[in-house]
């Protein structure tokens, strides 16, 4: 039986660091402690957290050992006790409203009903870098995968029940695993609506290895799931080893940035091209996993 207002589900692997902010912007909530709980799903190896964390009374962590942030997200739903489900990750930090504005939102809808929050990608320093900026454009627009029935479950407020009747995310995915589940219920007659007021920040990522792992979990994991609907064999298409003449054309479009920066992100655009293209060939022809971040 349900008894808080909300949980909030926070999946964590090897960054308490970001966990620790996330808990002291979760901390600071305008809606009552009172009235809602955080379950941190620790997906790390080692069960125990850091001896300096800063836990709020209203908190929990479970440890799973089962790998990939879907797994640790379902985990922690065993233990939810909140009506209203808040998906955030370890390296989010919502608005001080964010929990008020969710439940306002949520106020009634259908059980299979969704809202996706904004992502608001922060930099490192005091200029954004081009990884940086690269991964501001490229990633987390909510707004258009709310207008394809799912969302990123960096900011995702699901009712407890829709996951009774649509079923749990699928563990065997390291990456699109929101999107799966968003599609399922989607199907099964669920609405979603994209809220901008409803907002998380985000770090964007400040490197190109970072970039990189990213581009090769996220490319890597849709590989597999086209492969399973009846791929047999893979040829690469060493033609995607070349850029992308819209994706270049676009980027250079961006008159808001000087050349140089344009050109930067073209760079790291055709990088990640290649990247995609290793990546699936790595997959079709070993028995290696995706990458898992």
């Amino acid at each position: 039986m349900d008894t808080l207002d909300a949980t909030v589900v926070v999946p964590t692997y090897n960054d308490w660091e970001g966990v620790q902010r996330c808990l002291d912007a979760l901390a600071n909530q305008s809606l009552a402690p009172s009235r809602f709980e955080v379950v941190v799903a620790n997906n790390n190896q080692e069960p125990a957290p850091p001896s300096g964390l800063r836990l709020p009374p209203n908190a929990l962590i479970v440890h799973v050992q089962q790998p990939g942030s879907y797994a640790a997200r379902n985990a922690a739903l065993v233990h939810a006790k909140g009506r209203v489900v808040f998906f955030t990750d370890g390296d989010c930090l919502p608005e001080r409203d964010w929990l008020d504005v969710g439940l306002s939102l949520m106020q009634g809808r259908a059980p299979l009903d969704r809202v996706a929050g904004a992502v608001e990608f922060t930099k490192k320093g005091a200029e954004w870098t081009a990884v940086e900026l690269y991964d501001s454009l490229h990633w987390m627009k909510q707004a258009e995968y709310a207008a394809a029935g799912w969302a990123a479950t960096s900011n995702l407020v699901v009712f407890k029940r829709a996951f009774d009747l649509v079923g749990p995310f699928r563990t065997d995915l390291y990456s699109g695993g929101d999107r799966e589940w968003g599609e399922r219920a989607s199907v099964a007659g669920g609405t979603i609506a994209f809220a901008p007021g409803l907002r998380i920040r985000h770090p964007a990522r400040a490197t190109l290895a970072a970039l990189v792992r990213k581009q090769r979990r996220v490319d890597g994991a849709r590989f597999l799931r086209e492969r399973k609907r009846g791929w047999r064999l893979y040829a690469p298409p060493l033609r995607r080893m070349l850029p992308s003449i819209r994706a270049t054309r676009r980027l250079l479009r961006m008159n808001e940035l000087d050349l140089f920066r344009r050109l930067q992100l073209c760079g790291i655009s055709w990088l990640l091209r290649a990247v995609v293209v290793l990546e699936r060939t790595r997959l079709a022809y070993s028995s290696r996993h995706a990458v898992r971040d």
